[in-house]
């Protein structure tokens, strides 16, 4: 079983945590919850652009969040997406929580990707 120990910076700098034998600094981690949050917040504006198309959302929670109105899917997509990052952040020490992560960003990407691809084709 690999050591778990946290080795905190004597200069300021960031703190680097070693977990299975792999460093990541807090400024890289932030990168990754940063992609997590601009990535949600693009899914939400390609949502909006693609339903304003005719497109149908997919998401029973979403879609009828939707149907009271797009203020109050965005106020919960908001509000996840804050309370994820902060997850993300908080556990940032983790394995799990980091390999979960970078899923999340993974999955994020891909789901951009494909309604970018749907914005086009509409285009």
């Amino acid at each position: 079983m690999a050591a778990r120990c946290v080795a905190w910076s004597h200069a300021g700098n960031a703190a680097l945590t070693t977990l299975a034998y792999r460093r990541i600094s807090d400024s890289d981690w932030a990168v990754v919850v940063m992609w997590f949050i601009a990535l949600n917040v693009l899914d939400l504006g390609l949502t909006l652009h693609l339903i304003g198309q005719g497109a149908v959302e997919m998401n029973p929670i979403m879609a009828t969040l939707l149907d009271a109105g797009w203020e109050w899917a965005a106020v919960f997509k908001a509000a996840t997406t804050a309370g994820v990052a902060a997850g993300l952040w908080l556990g940032r020490r983790h394995l799990l929580v980091r390999r979960t992560g970078v899923a999340f960003v993974a999955l994020f990407a891909v789901l951009t990707a494909y309604q970018v691809v749907d914005v086009w084709m509409a285009g």
